[in-house]
């Protein structure tokens, strides 16, 4: 019984960790996110470990995914609480040289090309 449990685990575990890869270090995907999927990934490691010593491979597989995603989605907040913040701090002025960005809305100097929170290219102010 417990050889099954561990290969579902195993198949979950995997799963989840083709679908983080698939969507993972893209510009516009958010730190949240990011933290989200890479702690509910390393949680589930984690889980399974310490579970598999207990023989409760698979539940310890589940506490340690919502665990590791909500510790690693808050991280992930708190890291874009924080570009939030010196971003509004370092806004230029608008000039009729500006860039902003169109999901946003937050200006930027024209030598930026892209939008480092969204990752779409910024646009003139007109």
């Amino acid at each position: 019984m417990m050889t099954s449990q561990l290969k579902l685990a195993g198949w979950a575990a995997l799963a989840v960790m083709l679908a983080g890869c698939e969507t993972m270090g893209t510009a516009a995907q958010s730190k949240s996110t990011q933290g989200a999927v890479l702690g509910g990934l390393l949680g589930a490691g984690t889980g399974a470990i310490i579970g598999n010593q207990s023989d409760h491979a698979g539940a310890g597989t589940v506490i340690g995914a919502g665990l590791g995603a909500l510790g690693g989605g808050l991280l992930g907040k708190a890291l874009e609480d924080k570009d939030q913040r010196a971003q509004q701090q370092s806004t230029p002025v608008a000039t009729a040289k500006s860039k902003f960005c169109p999901v946003g809305g937050e200006l930027y100097s024209e030598d930026i090309k892209y939008c480092p929170t969204h990752g779409v290219e910024l646009r003139y102010k007109e």
